[in-house]
């Protein structure tokens, strides 16, 4: 007998062929034909009037709809190696479609086409004893709630056979608490241990069990009537069960996990794949010279955008859909591509210069200030000549550095120090400068009017400005007789600000400070030499010389007056001429201020002299009065105390202060600095002093911070004006 679920299935003609009967005569037939005839079968479709029939259905309306409801007809054999050849939740899908494929698949003869569709699936794990193969697909396939059949569930409870919304993980009808369990078993069955009798999962940093199981249990161990060998027995029994179910939790668990990383590859490589046939069907548009170099910026807009960043291969119906916005972005690369190789000259030579400048930065570590290829290929002569040259002439090495050159570059050093300092004085007003008198510069243009000879200028004064970069010590004999350039660019009251970021400045931090190098956007449409240098000191360097423009550095009046008031509260103004007091000269001093202003609620806002300066010219305070406060020595030394450990957080996370010696980067916080070389030099504990050191654009230098800090006022002795 055939199981019913395949009566009325028809076996294959290929097995009927050797139990094929002779054919009947004719007068058989007319025997057979006096017997019982078939019922016909009812006509399903209605008959179409000859109108109907003789024109043709238009549109969709007209298209039949096509249907397996034919398939189970199959023979068995061919319809068993097609479905062996789907996904397990096609075959669950397939089972829910009709009577007859679920009367079919649901049957236990049909195990073999779960198995074997089970076996497409890599690496899932073998159908757990205690689940059927449909109800197995289902748990791992179907994303819906076993309870409420909520979709898109994907929280699987593989402890527990079942999938769980937030809903329902709520409800304690369906999934039950440790907790309860213990309460459900007491006091009755307090002497058996509860949870390992019942399989559990975590969810949520919680412990839940199925109800079902749960009155399951009970019922079990109310039938042994309290005898202790028949519940020890149950008990046995259940928690081996519990334990393999676990057991295959894990290896399900682990599954689905690697399924996870699977499909994110796969996906990774469909998005790859479609870049590529993207980048190909642009080649054939004729953009294939411009994509062979693309810039980073322009290659990361078309990966981040949503057309290119899918998983999903390219057709012909595809590509004319996104066509169009394909063929602006590599208009866009066309641009950077012309505008590349109308300064490539200038980016070549500058490459070169770049290659052979390393003794300079070897010679010259942090935080010691030296020029940068930008620098010296601009503001010397030499390089700039070289570098100014016809776009048809070959610029070679021995041009930008000729033989024997090396011994030079500790010269070329010193003489852009000076050439530097010179191009600050002009920008200091008169009313902030010495008299005329008691100035004598190194140039030979600023000295009681009348220009030096040229004895002077090669003899004095450019010494004392570089060594003020390398030492704080100054040419005795031209100080005795007046202030040289060097004095006035470090004295106390000589600040700059930069226009871009608004930075306040000091003399030499001013020479490496990173805002004055920054490079303007790309002209993407150049029309002189000197836009197509800017673009190539961004594309070749990506900085410009210091102050390129002329407009990146001004005078700050108001911290030259700000200092005026800090010198006025700190020495003896009339014993000390202020062009003599040096900024190190106050750093030694190091005296800690209270602002009256911002000292409220019981909390000072103490801070040392340089934040000070920077506090007074701050845009909450710049043009009004502000009353300084000096603490005595015994305030000041409580604050020394608790100073690095009360800003130890903003040294680490918002100071910069650090630069990398080898890549001499711009400065950084401690936090950055330890992450560039975890991830640049793969050293996970770099040292200071060997590795990185202090920057000389740093926010502070030595102890002292770099903004203001706050203290209670109940432990200080000194009385606060305000």
């Amino acid at each position: 007998m055939s199981s019913p679920s395949t009566q009325n299935l028809r076996r294959s003609s290929r097995l009927k062929s050797k139990q094929l009967e002779p054919q009947q005569t004719k007068s058989d037939r007319n025997v057979s034909g006096h017997g019982e005839q078939p019922n016909k079968r009812r006509r399903r479709n209605p008959p179409l009037n000859k109108d109907a029939s003789a024109t043709p259905s238009q549109g969709k309306g007209g298209r039949r709809r096509k249907s397996l409801s034919m398939l189970p007809n199959m023979p068995l054999d061919i319809l068993y190696e097609i479905l062996s050849l789907l996904h397990p939740y096609d075959l669950l899908h397939l089972s829910r479609t009709s009577k007859a494929f679920r009367l079919l698949l649901m049957n236990r003869s049909a195990i073999t086409i779960w198995r074997r569709a089970r076996d497409n699936v890599l690496g899932l794990p073998n159908c757990p004893s205690d689940l059927s193969e449909p109800a197995y697909a289902n748990l791992v396939f179907d994303p819906h709630c076993h309870f409420c059949i909520k979709a898109r569930v994907s929280t699987v409870m593989w402890a527990l056979r079942v999938r769980c919304c937030k809903t329902c993980l709520k409800d304690k009808e369906a999934v039950v608490t440790v907790g309860e369990v213990f309460r459900a078993l007491s006091p009755r069955y307090s002497q058996l241990k509860a949870e390992p009798m019942l399989p559990g999962e975590f969810v949520n940093d919680a412990l839940y069990c199925l109800k079902s199981e749960l009155n399951k249990l009970l019922e079990l161990l109310d039938a042994c009537n309290d005898d202790e060998e028949a519940l020890e027995a149950v008990a046995t029994e259940q928690k081996k069960a519990a334990k393999k179910r676990e057991k295959s939790a894990i290896d399900l668990e682990a599954w689905r996990l690697a399924e996870i990383d699977r499909r994110k590859e796969e996906k990774i490589v469909l998005a790859q794949r479609r870049r590529i046939q993207i980048l190909e069907r642009l080649s054939e548009c004729g953009y294939a010279e411009e994509l062979k170099d693309v810039p980073d910026a322009l290659y990361d807009r078309f990966v981040d955008n949503a057309l290119v960043n899918q998983p999903k291969e390219i057709t012909d119906r595809i590509w004319n859909n996104i066509r169009e916005p394909m063929l602006v972005w590599a208009e866009e690369v066309r641009t950077h591509h012309l505008m590349q190789q109308r300064c490539q000259h200038y980016i070549n030579r500058l490459r070169s210069m770049s290659d052979q400048f390393d003794d300079i930065y070897d010679t010259h570590p942090f935080p010691q200030i030296v020029p940068s290829v930008a620098d010296l290929s601009w503001h010397m002569s030499f390089f700039r000549e070289v570098l100014e040259k016809d776009r048809s002439e070959n610029v070679t090495l021995e041009d930008l550095l000729p033989e024997n050159f090396s011994p030079y570059l500790e010269g070329l050093v010193m003489l852009w120090r000076v050439n530097m300092a010179r191009r600050l004085y002009p920008l200091i007003p008169p009313e902030a400068r010495p008299p005329p008198g008691q100035f004598k510069c190194s140039c030979g243009h600023h000295h009681d009017g009348k220009k030096q000879s040229e004895g002077e200028q090669s003899g004095s004064g450019s010494g004392s400005v570089a060594d003020g970069h390398d030492s704080e010590q100054r040419d005795d004999d031209s100080t005795n007789t007046g202030y040289d350039l060097a004095t006035i660019l470090k004295a106390s009251t000589t600040w700059f600000r930069c226009t871009v970021d608004g930075c306040l400045l000091d003399f030499p931090r001013i020479l490496s400070h990173e805002c004055a190098k920054r490079p303007p956007p790309l002209n993407l449409h150049p029309e002189t030499d000197e836009d197509d240098l800017r673009n190539a000191y961004n594309l070749a360097l990506g900085e410009v010389p210091w102050n390129f423009t002329g407009d990146a550095i001004n005078y700050d009046m108001d911290a030259h007056r700000a200092t005026q008031k800090i010198i006025r509260l700190t020495v003896e103004v009339d014993d000390k001429d202020p062009w003599k007091l040096e900024k190190r000269m106050l750093d030694e001093l190091d005296k800690r201020y209270v602002c009256g202003d911002c000292s409220t609620d019981g909390v000072l806002c103490v801070m040392p002299w340089r934040v000070a300066v920077e506090h007074l010219t701050s845009e909450k305070h710049r043009g009004t009065d502000v009353t300084l406060t000096v603490l005595n020595e015994r305030d000041q030394a409580w604050v020394f105390e608790r100073e690095p450990e009360w800003s130890q957080d903003m040294i680490v996370h918002s100071w910069k202060m650090w630069g990398c010696v080898d890549c001499r980067t711009s400065a950084m916080t401690l936090n950055d600095i330890l992450v560039h070389f975890y991830e640049e030099h793969d050293t996970p504990l770099p040292h200071v002093g060997v590795d990185y050191n202090l920057h000389p654009d740093a926010a502070t230098l030595g102890d002292a911070p770099a903004s203001v800090m706050y203290y209670p006022e109940s432990m200080f002795t000194t009385t606060i004006l305000r």
